[in-house]
């Protein structure tokens, strides 16, 4: 059960962007596995990824090699796989090259071999920087190109948008300005549709780089502070200290020699720091730790003080009731009025909290809590076995976990606030149905023709991705099918999904009892939406979701 609390709270922690919470759970559970299976080289693959995020990359290297030496024990491919990609990963930022550029390799050529298209998206993207750095700029470019053919062809405008990127900066190296332009442009028009603030900002900074020379010197400066501001608050360092660089030319070129000077000052501060000696990771470590306690007085601090706040406020009120009624007898209505404003606006504050502690917590009852009773009565059951079945309850168990862990993410995911665009939920849903028919060998048509801008609530999108979501999965899992239509369009303030398949169909009679298709419709109604069910023997099956959206 321990075990179980600290997969969900890390898993938890490291999708809502909190790393190093993540890894105080994980770090845990990793003393409670004592058996070297797949399950622990995964752990094991999960912290050396947080320990990456945070820079750690002398941690995240002996990590990868331990979960590499189990994978290669349990002859797991795909776990050898990522551990590849994670030391080429980590070996690039210590401008290790050579040792960089064998693991991406390996890496390579194991996703090759299982057809993993979109790990090799993400090892031709590594093997494409290395080369760069290394001065093969033909090959460079021959895998990036690659990485975004594989992209196009799975529909990933995220992994599309990072390898325009790059060949922009690599044409840019190569002096072709304006084929680098010409990347980088594309680019950004797909970052931005997608939300990718970060890459957006990077490219912007680079085209701005190009036009140096060109555009005017106040919107330059102004633009380029502003690309600074945004990746400062990103937390990319790598890009803070070119964005420094950018802005010492920048005033260099223009002759102001003191700016110039002061930025120059911060990028090879920055560069040393990124660089990472040891007394910079020390004093990092030190200064993360100071902050932390830091926030945590700070904290305390605030909530005396809001106390104090609530109790000062409340005298205030009575001394100004009595002043304006000395005063003036009008005022008094408007104080009454803009009370009971403030108070109703708190009233429905808090029944839109509790509506979501209420639906978070059924949730936490239904799903999760199904799923840890399974897996208790299971183990439990395994315990007492005696006839060599073990092996069949801890493969349930397995199952039980993963699909707790899916869920878990379904649900952070759905109340996230950075989530409430279309935009999102599209990116989501089209990358749920890649990853499920490509498992099946289904050809997949996604239609998307929803306008830009539009927002969707938690409950609504939750609702929608669960309908999404078992509708594909019943098409991928039951219905035979070898192609498979997703499109999506907005009408008249509603939202119409259809899930087209060519599969085998079935008679609803026969299924009425189940409880899919009940949970379909009844997800349906609680978000005010119709669901139909078009299904006949060998013709196919068609779900038509008719959703209100604003």
């Amino acid at each position: 059960m321990a075990a179980n609390y600290n997969q969900a709270a890390g898993l938890f922690y490291k999708n809502t962007g909190q790393p190093k919470k993540a890894l105080t759970y994980m770090i845990k559970n990793l003393s409670l596995q004592k058996t070297e299976n797949e399950s622990k080289a995964g752990l094991l693959l999960n912290i050396g990824n947080i320990y990456f995020d945070l820079g750690e990359y002398k941690n995240s290297s002996e990590y990868y090699l331990q979960s590499l030496r189990i994978f290669e024990k349990v002859g797991s491919k795909r776990g050898e796989s990522y551990c590849l990609q994670g030391l080429g990963n980590t070996n690039f930022q210590l401008k290790q090259y050579a040792t960089a550029k064998k693991y991406f390799q390996r890496a390579l050529h194991l996703k090759e071999q299982q057809n993993d298209n979109r790990g090799v998206i993400s090892s031709t993207m590594g093997l494409g920087d290395v080369y760069k750095e290394l001065g093969d700029l033909t090959n460079s470019e021959q895998y990036y190109l690659r990485s975004l053919r594989f992209s196009r062809d799975m529909k990933i405008p995220a992994e599309e948008g990072r390898a325009l990127h790059q060949l922009g900066l690599l044409n840019k190296r190569m002096g072709d300005i304006p084929k680098a332009r010409e990347y980088m442009e594309l680019g950004l028009r797909i970052t931005r549709q997608i939300g990718d603030s970060l890459t957006s900002a990077k490219i912007r900074s680079e085209i701005i780089g190009i036009n140096l020379k060109v555009q005017q010197e106040q919107q330059t400066e102004k633009t380029l502070l502003t690309n600074l501001n945004t990746i400062i608050a990103l937390g990319d360092k790598n890009t803070e200290a070119l964005e420094y660089g950018r802005l010492s030319d920048y005033y260099a070129l223009h002759n102001q020699f003191d700016k110039a000077y002061h930025y120059q000052k911060k990028y090879e501060a920055l560069t040393d720091s990124v660089k990472g000696s040891a007394l910079a990771i020390q004093l990092k470590e030190l200064e993360e730790k100071y902050d932390n306690e830091k926030k945590e007085r700070e904290i305390a601090i605030l909530k005396k003080d809001q106390e104090l706040q609530s109790l000062a406020l409340s005298r205030q009120r009575a001394n100004t009731i009595i002043a304006v009624i000395i005063l003036v007898s009008v005022l008094i209505i408007g104080i009454l009025l803009v009370n009971r404003y403030r108070v109703m606006n708190q009233i429905k504050r808090q029944l839109a909290l509790e509506q979501m502690r209420q639906t978070i917590s059924r949730d936490l009852h239904d799903d999760i809590g199904s799923a840890l009773s399974s897996i208790n009565i299971l183990s439990k059951v395994a315990q007492l076995e005696k006839d060599g079945n073990v092996q069949n309850y801890l493969q349930r168990i397995g199952e039980q976990s993963a699909k707790m862990m899916e869920t878990m993410g379904d649900m952070v995911w759905s109340i996230n606030p950075r989530n409430d665009s279309m935009e999102q939920v599209v990116a989501r849903m089209r990358e749920f149905a890649t990853e499920i028919v490509d498992s099946q060998n289904i050809a997949l048509e996604f239609v998307d023709k929803i306008p830009e801008g539009n927002i969707i609530n938690s409950e609504k999108r939750r609702n929608l991705f669960l309908i999404f979501k078992e509708a594909v999965n019943n098409a991928a899992k039951y219905s035979d099918a070898s192609r498979l239509k997703i499109s999506l369009a907005k009408l008249n303030q509603q939202l119409h999904l259809h899930v087209i398949d060519n599969g085998a169909g079935f008679d609803e009679a026969t299924v009425k009892a189940g409880n899919g298709l009940r949970n379909l419709r009844e997800r349906a109604k609680e978000s005010g939406g119709t669901l139909t069910i078009k299904s006949e023997i060998g013709k196919g099956t068609e779900v038509m979701l008719m959703l209100p959206i604003t």
